[in-house]
């Protein structure tokens, strides 16, 4: 934490169930670690570099990692629970990281960001679930809308300028100002594919929208950090769900023959057999048209739906 004086009739509902997934974030708890700290993070010496497999992206955002083997130290200045920031438990274990999420002082835009690269990438149209932990260790100024982003690169760059983007979790608590509690921060969304690194902090434009409470008129030093904890990412495994009837008749209600996960292929036939439509890679959904775009007539129609795991057969009844 270093600062420079410069600067989705049944068709349409979805069950989802949760399995006991393994976490798909490396030392999401941040327990691991390469040496013990013995500071906080100034430029050149990212301490948060000693907790294996993150780091700051932003390398003048100097993010924080605490731990208690700090605590053996004269000086706790990386410790758990006490540091120089303040004095708090760790959500889970012995460690946890740090970061600033904005901090306006002599009108400089600085930002702190934690960062890690995932085991595996992504997989495209897979839901998962994020969420980690979060506390502020000092009444003052606070923000709302904490996020997390997941990304197919990752941010390196030699400043402490803002990540302007749209993370795929954003906090939904309001402003998060527990000093004592860790508040969880959650969501679920669908992988583009790809996406091979995770990176946490505060993403909003500041300069469009000031997303800030001060909490406390006597602090008068605008600027807001929070310690993270308990990073977990899981894969949701989706039940299967193959509509057996559908009605496209334009009333924005039920008018596609909808699925609720990915597929390589599905190929619609008429009685006689003569495929009428086909839609690859998820590209579309069977509006009650051929490909070419004329209109079906109601019907009984057969179905194949070819995933990268199984392919299902079976009827589907278009109702005008």
């Amino acid at each position: 934490m270093y600062k420079p004086l410069y600067i989705l009739f049944l068709l349409l509902i979805i069950s989802t169930k949760s399995s006991f997934a393994q976490n798909l974030v490396y030392n999401g708890d941040f327990e691991i670690y390469d040496s013990c700290i013995t500071n906080i993070s100034t430029p050149g010496d990212l301490q948060i570099e000693r907790c294996t497999g993150w780091t700051a992206p932003t390398k003048l955002g100097t993010s924080d990692y605490f731990n208690v083997c700090n605590n053996t130290t004269p000086f706790q200045f990386a410790g758990v629970p006490n540091n120089l920031l303040g004095y708090q438990q760790s959500f889970n274990g012995d460690g946890y990281c740090g970061f600033i999420a904005f901090d306006i002082t002599f009108n400089v835009d600085y930002r702190e960001y934690i960062q890690t690269k995932l085991p595996q990438p992504l997989i495209s149209g897979k839901k998962y679930k994020l969420s980690f932990y979060v506390v502020t260790p000092f009444v003052g100024y606070t923000v709302e809308k904490i996020g997390a982003l997941f990304s197919s690169n990752n941010f390196n760059g030699n400043n402490f300028s803002p990540i302007v983007a749209t993370p795929q979790i954003v906090n939904m608590n309001g402003f998060l100002t527990d000093t004592l509690n860790w508040t969880m921060i959650e969501g679920e969304f669908i992988a583009d594919g790809g996406e091979e690194f995770l990176t946490i902090g505060y993403f909003e434009d500041s300069l469009a929208v000031f997303d800030t409470l001060n909490t406390d008129p006597l602090f008068m030093s605008p600027e807001s950090y929070y310690y993270v904890d308990g990073v977990e990412l899981i894969e949701i495994e989706t039940e299967i769900i193959i509509p057996n009837i559908f009605t496209p008749n334009n009333d924005n209600n039920n008018d596609l023959f909808y699925l609720n996960f990915s597929f390589e292929k599905v190929e619609i036939f008429n009685r006689w057999g003569n495929k009428v439509f086909e839609s690859v890679n998820n590209d579309s959904y069977w509006d009650g048209r051929t490909t070419s775009g004329s209109e079906m007539p109601h019907g009984t129609y057969y179905y194949i739906i070819t995933t990268k795991k199984e392919k299902y057969k079976g009827f589907i009844q278009l109702l005008r």
